[in-house]
């Protein structure tokens, strides 16, 4: 499976994930899904000065991104600025074992679910609907971090 790690943090590429994830995670590429709405706010030439050199950059529309995913032979970083962008790729049929969710900040009607991530009630559906699929949701910062099951969170 392509898929070695698929994380949501709205910072995107940031020094957590250059300075923890990517040492720790044995892959070729970052794969960004953005939206053709969002595109021209991601701006790709940032993300790429962000990223060490050794590392390929792939943004995409989520619809072409199950689709390059089952073609890649590369090892992905599957990075998402919000779970909402995980959902199309679902959608097209992209499986994932498990879910990393490392920041989502505050945002209007949010409620804390953990330091840096905050659900609003459509977040939380979606979780809802990740945990029927089998797929194992935490969050955690960096690697070193304990890692909070979501799931239990949510119900608790």
């Amino acid at each position: 499976m392509p898929v070695i790690f698929a994380r949501v943090d709205d910072r995107l590429i940031h020094g957590q994930i250059v300075q923890a994830w990517l040492p720790e995670l044995d892959v070729d590429e970052v794969l960004i899904p953005c939206p053709a709405a969002r595109e021209n706010c991601v701006n790709k030439n940032l993300l790429r000065l962000s990223l060490p050199f050794e590392y390929e950059l792939t943004v995409l529309d989520p619809a072409r991104c199950a689709g390059y995913i089952s073609a890649s032979k590369k090892r992905i970083f599957l990075l998402m600025g919000s779970l909402e962008d995980l959902n199309p790729l679902l959608e097209d049929g992209l499986q994932i074992r498990s879910l990393n969710i490392g920041g989502m900040h505050f945002k209007e009607g949010a409620q804390k679910l953990a330091d840096n991530v905050f659900l609003d009630e459509r977040d939380k559906r979606t979780l809802q609907i990740l945990d029927a699929l089998g797929i194992s949701i935490e969050t955690r910062a960096v690697p070193s971090s304990k890692s909070v099951s979501v799931k239990e969170t949510l119900q608790s």
